[in-house]
């Protein structure tokens, strides 16, 4: 069976290079391009106009642990500039510290944006210790932490600009929701307030 006229698109979508086209025509914009899709959705079914790289987004990311180390899980909500969400995920990972359950977000949070094509991320979380190694003002001392760190660097290494500030924890409130729901979903504790 052959290549449907909507995998092809959505094949050709994915590869396509916002920086190259932008230097080539400033007016074409992942917005315009959008439109385009949006366009066409009628025509040859939902999903194409996902398929599309979001230039830039912003990345809210969060970790958990019930004790320290304890039952832990994460959160990531990936947000356009606009503030609409992408996607959003809540994942158990089993026993951890908190340290390492913040790097885990933030690992799944790269990953996923990564993997739509985004370009540049602005990446917050409440997790001053990580957001300060990252940023390098606090060197990482512990080896738990030191691969979980590498990782994330060399991801961040793959866009062409990001930052990572901090936020409190009232500001990471949705982050912080879906990692304490995914730690819920097998304790059966019920979500923190």
């Amino acid at each position: 069976m052959g290549t449907t006229d909507l995998e092809v698109l959505e094949l050709v979508f994915r590869s396509v290079d916002m920086e190259t086209l932008k230097a080539k025509d400033p007016s074409i914009t992942g917005e315009r391009l959008r439109g385009l899709l949006d366009s066409l959705k009628g025509k040859l079914g939902a999903g194409v106009a996902s398929a599309l790289p979001t230039e830039e987004i912003v990345l809210y990311v969060d970790g958990a642990a019930r004790g320290n180390p304890g039952k832990a899980g994460i959160g990531v909500v990936l947000r356009d500039k606009r503030d609409k969400v992408i996607e959003e995920a809540g994942q158990y990972i089993g026993e951890t510290t908190n340290n390492v359950a913040e790097y885990r977000a933030l690992l799944e949070g790269l990953k996923r944006s990564l993997a739509r094509g985004v370009k540049g991320v602005e990446i917050f979380s409440d997790s001053e210790l990580m957001v300060k190694q990252i940023n390098g003002e606090y060197r990482v001392k512990s080896q738990s932490l030191l691969h979980l760190y590498m990782e994330a660097m060399k991801l961040l290494s793959s866009l062409t600009h990001w930052k990572i500030a901090h936020i409190s924890r009232e500001r990471n409130s949705r982050a912080d929701a879906l990692a304490n729901m995914a730690i819920d979903s097998q304790t059966g504790d019920r979500v923190r307030e």
